[in-house]
């Protein structure tokens, strides 16, 4: 009764969340492969599977590159909203971050068999061709997954963030384009393993205890543009280089070279721009094929079609954005690599926006 509930909520409000059984031995933190803990990205980007360097025009949002910034076309002050399904549980989320765990909380997030994938965002950006500025006052991910039922595991994930992002460059010589950004971040976070049977114990109840953390990043990039028919790209960014306090074992965010190569091949009607990239976002890659990244956008007129392929997942979606508002819809799918987890999800993100 419970399922056929959230069954019929979901597919009034458009959202599609799937699940098999799962038949892990061991746990390994899963996720969809458009929401990462620690990336705070727009509907746009994670159409286009985060491969977005070398893309010049990111219509909800900042550039991924710093160094793009010279190429915005115009001023521009705007508010973005973005949702997944499994938003019913956005509530009882927080609360669980906040502290404020109950019974019936822990009944409602770690039912048997259940599993909970959520993110939700509201940033404020403001975007010109030399500074660019965005203020996140709330950005929530969360992933919860019950697996054994004789004696059920749990594996947790949520964070919290909010903070700032500035964002500036210049054009040097032949077409080369050198940027920085920094980033402030403050962070609470819960990223546990744990047998659901010790939430009967006080210890049990306080690894439930979110964690906090503040960070500061200062992250430099460039883009170069090929004179050429194709507008070859290629851009390069030195992500996560900075300091955070205090430090976690459960809660790495490396330095990372990513690399990015982009192209727009002429067509009759709109834009194209198709992108490839090398990057790390769960920093937990086995794999230099896991990293790789490969999207594309085709743009006519207020209309945006993106999508996304990496190791791990497809997605694709359609963005419209007007004048003062923007929407878009992305479905995005995974099925886990690995040969003894028998889990799949798929997501879709919901996005509303307005701009001045």
């Amino acid at each position: 009764m419970w399922w056929r509930s959230v069954a019929l909520f979901l597919s009034v409000s458009s959202g599609i969340f799937s699940t098999s059984p799962a038949l892990a031995q061991s746990l390994a933190f899963s996720r969809n492969p458009r929401t990462f803990e620690t990336v705070q990205s727009s509907l746009f980007i994670k159409g286009m599977a985060h491969s977005c360097l070398a893309i010049k025009n990111i219509p909800d949002g900042m550039p991924c590159n710093p160094a793009n910034v010279p190429l915005q076309k115009k001023p521009k002050l705007g508010i973005e909203l973005l949702l997944s399904n499994g938003y019913s549980s956005l509530n009882n989320v927080r609360k669980l971050i906040k502290g404020e765990v109950s019974d019936e909380l822990v009944d409602t997030l770690f039912s048997e068999g259940k599993i909970i994938q959520i993110e939700a965002n509201a940033e404020l950006d403001f975007q010109s061709n030399l500074l660019n500025a965005r203020y996140t006052p709330l950005t929530v991910k969360g992933l919860s997954v019950v697996r054994n039922e004789a004696n059920p595991d749990v594996e947790l994930s949520v964070m919290e963030e909010k903070g700032f992002m500035f964002q500036t460059g210049i054009e040097t010589f032949d077409n080369l384009f050198l940027g920085v950004q920094a980033r402030f971040v403050e962070r609470k976070f819960i990223r546990q393993q744990f047998k659901l049977i010790s939430l009967g114990t006080t210890a049990g109840r306080d690894a439930l205890k979110a964690k906090e953390q503040t960070a500061t990043y200062i992250e430099p990039g460039a883009t170069w543009i090929l004179a050429k028919k194709w507008q070859p790209r290629v851009s390069l960014l030195v992500a996560n280089l900075g300091s955070v306090s205090p430090e976690y074992d459960e809660l790495k965010v490396p330095v990372d070279v990513q690399f990015g190569f982009g192209i727009s091949p002429p067509v009759k009607w709109g834009e194209l721009e198709i992108s490839l990239e090398y990057k790390s976002l769960s920093y937990e890659e086995e794999t230099d094929f896991e990293k790789l990244r490969f999207g594309g956008s085709y743009n006519f007129g207020a209309m945006n079609l993106v999508a996304g392929l990496d190791a791990n997942g497809i997605s694709g979606g359609i963005f419209y954005a007007l004048d003062q508002i923007d929407a878009g819809v992305l479905f995005s799918t995974t099925k886990l690599t690995n040969e003894d987890e028998d889990f799949f999800t798929q997501t879709v993100y919901v996005q509303l926006g307005w701009r001045i």
